[in-house]
């Protein structure tokens, strides 16, 4: 089993950001775009439960 942490999952979703920025379809950047906000909103809820 692999362990991410909260900062390994936040530069994840900064590499998928960078990445998504080079497709073509500006709909997929937003869907994609959507997706990563929603995530990172959960890693934030993640921190405020550990502290």
């Amino acid at each position: 089993m692999k362990i991410i942490t909260l900062a390994n999952a936040e530069a994840a979703l900064d590499e998928v950001r960078r990445d998504a920025d080079k497709l073509h379809s500006r709909e997929l950047r937003k869907a994609i775009e959507a997706y990563i906000e929603k995530q990172r909103a959960q890693i934030k809820a993640l921190r405020r439960m550990m502290n």
